[in-house]
């Protein structure tokens, strides 16, 4: 299963898009007050994003060597990544370890750092959203075929994992990068571990024949502003 190159897709916005439905959810919006403000706007604005052929991500899938949950430490190709106890927790029974990176590119930054300088704050605010549900829906989709492999060859693979959520420390990035190392993402690090283009995602998936996919833990997380979180809150 070990894939030590980095194994890429490429999407347009129109493959990755969230619905009008699933954005005024996330938004609490009624898709069908037509006369909203926001629903005005949405209905220009995706049309607009089309042009968004910069929407890439992948993983890079390493062997596990060591795993402590008490230590919420893992071993991956002989390099300790600290990923605290709740997710180790969440990797128990891990044979490899999939390191992914994805990311929906600048526009959806830049127009909305562009609204807000306008003082169109909502108008922001429904683009950062989308950036951030594109991202998602991406890795969902990179996800989904990362599963398919995993099950051809008789594995399981568990949710996935981002410094930043769950309790896992943003510092870790660090670890992360250097274990993904070179690949075509074009996503980059601050010294402050944030990721730039800002629409980006990192983290971790473990692969095995005894990972078992459990629900975040929402209940005992402190971050309020985890997009899994909010989206958990509307089912």
């Amino acid at each position: 299963m070990q894939h030590t190159e980095f194994q890429t897709y490429s999407y347009t916005f129109e493959e990755v898009a969230p619905t009008v439905v699933e954005i005024c959810d996330f938004l609490r919006l009624d898709p069908s007050e037509k006369e909203h403000p926001g629903i005005v706007f949405l209905e220009e604005i995706l049309p607009e994003l089309q042009s968004n052929k910069y929407i890439r991500g992948g993983y890079k899938i390493l062997p596990v060597d060591e795993l402590s949950i008490p230590d919420g430490q893992i071993v991956i190709a002989d390099t300790s990544l600290r990923v605290e106890r709740q997710v180790a927790g969440y990797l128990k029974g891990s044979e490899y370890a999939a390191l992914f990176l994805c990311t929906a590119g600048d526009l959806f930054s830049e127009l909305s750092t562009y609204l807000n300088d306008q003082n169109d704050f909502l108008e922001a605010y429904i683009v950062d959203t989308i950036g951030s549900l594109t991202v998602e829906k991406t890795m969902d989709k990179i996800q989904a075929a990362l599963e398919l492999k995993a099950a051809a060859r008789g594995l399981e693979i568990s949710n996935r994992y981002s410094p930043g959520y769950c309790n896992w420390h943003l510092s870790s990035q660090k670890a992360l990068f250097s274990l993904i190392g070179e690949n075509p993402s074009g996503i980059s690090l601050t010294d402050s571990c944030l990721m730039q283009p800002i629409k980006s995602v990192s983290g971790i998936i473990g692969i095995g024949k005894d990972v078992k996919r459990r629900e975040y833990g929402c209940v005992v997380c402190q971050n309020e502003n985890c997009i899994y979180r909010k989206i958990k809150q509307q089912i």
